[in-house]
């Protein structure tokens, strides 16, 4: 497959996608190859809609030149992207991928408006188009080398995980929708003498608009700091609880500063009793693994938990029973208990989920029910958000 010999030319050690430089050369094979096909399909359009009289033509081959300026943003994104940290920007320049994604969404909205403007004007001024079938052929070959980047563009993205390829793939999906509808319109106006194509010039700038409008909200979300990916947190938990000496997690926050750049904080529970110099141990050994195994900086903080008082697991057990039968959402954690002769203060915390409508009435609705087993038990509650 072209595909395979692309990577195969272009790209050196091309599985080790986790390393920064593989990656570039990925976005580089990938911005160049988009370069060169949407120029020569601009050029190719412009030609064939210049003769035909054609302005859903013309606007197709203006969407391609569009995708040729994106494809260039691609190629200084991921380059951008690859520069090393520094003193001002210390976790690198990763979110640069993100900036070109965006980039690459509002010209395709722009692109879309201008073909819109030019769709409105055929609409109103309607005029005569000449097509012959090898107009109709060169358009289907068209169709043919967008959809093979889209594919192109789609498995690249998928395997360096990267926000703009995506961005890109979509383009290119879309470019074959639009040019198979401009294929159609042209043949049915060619068979029925009927001019549908102005406004089948609109329906594919407005489609144009609608897709760049939907990937830069799709872009804007991980600038904003968009919740991690769930396998990458399943990932982690799972990785973390096969140590021996940790027996739960929690406030696990995934930091992300671009693909393949992520730093990661959690909570560490280990038993109270455990040799503080052993648990500190084990703690940096999971730091190592996490970066070796998922290329992450790992920041473990160390809860102790008493697992020897039999009083303080039995509390922590019902108060567990308790919060399951409230809503099955509901997890706690850093659960300890100060013992007094006529009253026994139960603090820890209880992570809600967004949106959690009795979170102002959830502490005495806890102290309720736990004070039906036990008159002196009082709640201190600390609630707060899952960041997963």
């Amino acid at each position: 497959m072209l595909t395979e010999r692309l990577i195969r030319r272009f790209v050196k050690n091309a599985e080790h996608t986790g390393d920064p430089k593989v990656r570039h050369a990925y976005g580089r094979m990938a911005g160049t190859a988009g370069l060169v096909a949407n120029a020569l399909l601009f050029l190719g359009k412009l030609i064939i809609g210049a003769v035909c009289g054609s302005v859903a033509i013309v606007a197709d081959a203006f969407n391609n030149l569009s995708d040729a300026g994106s494809s260039v943003v691609t190629l200084v994104g991921f380059r951008l992207a690859a520069a090393p940290a520094d003193e001002e920007h210390p976790f690198g320049h990763g979110r640069m991928e993100y900036l070109s994604a965006l980039t690459v969404a509002a010209l395709i909205m722009v692109a879309g408006i201008e073909l819109a403007t030019s769709a409105l004007d055929k609409i109103l001024h309607p005029t005569e188009n000449e097509f012959s079938w090898i107009t109709a052929l060169i358009l289907a070959l068209a169709i043919a080398v967008k959809l093979w980047m889209a594919l192109f563009q789609r498995r690249i993205g998928k395997t360096i995980h990267s926000q703009a390829l995506a961005a890109a793939a979509a383009d290119s999906r879309n470019d074959v929708i639009c040019t198979g509808v401009v294929l159609a319109s042209s043949l049915f106006t060619m068979f029925t003498d009927i001019y549908v194509d102005g406004y089948v010039g609109m329906a594919v700038a407005l489609f144009v608009v609608w897709a760049g409008f939907s990937m830069l909200r799709e872009t804007v979300s991980p600038l904003l700091g968009e919740a991690p990916d769930p396998e990458l947190v399943s990932a982690i938990r799972r990785t973390v609880l096969e140590q021996e000496g940790i027996v739960g997690i929690h406030d696990l926050i995934v930091h992300n500063y671009g693909p393949g750049r992520c730093i990661v904080s959690l909570h560490a529970e280990v038993p109270a009793h455990r040799d503080i110099l052993n648990s500190h141990e084990l703690i940096d050994a999971v730091e190592r693994r996490l970066m070796r195994e998922y290329n992450i900086v790992a920041c473990i903080h160390m809860d102790p938990v008493d697992m020897q008082d039999e009083r303080t697991e039995n509390l922590r057990i019902l108060t567990e029973t308790v919060l399951g039968d409230l809503d099955s959402r509901l997890t706690l954690h850093d659960f300890r208990v100060v013992f007094g002769e006529h009253r026994i203060n139960v603090i820890f915390d209880v992570v809600v989920p967004f949106g959690y409508a009795e979170k102002d009435s959830l502490q005495a609705e806890i102290e309720r029910r736990l004070q039906l087993t036990d008159p002196r038990l009082f709640v201190v509650l600390t609630i707060e958000h899952s960041y997963v």
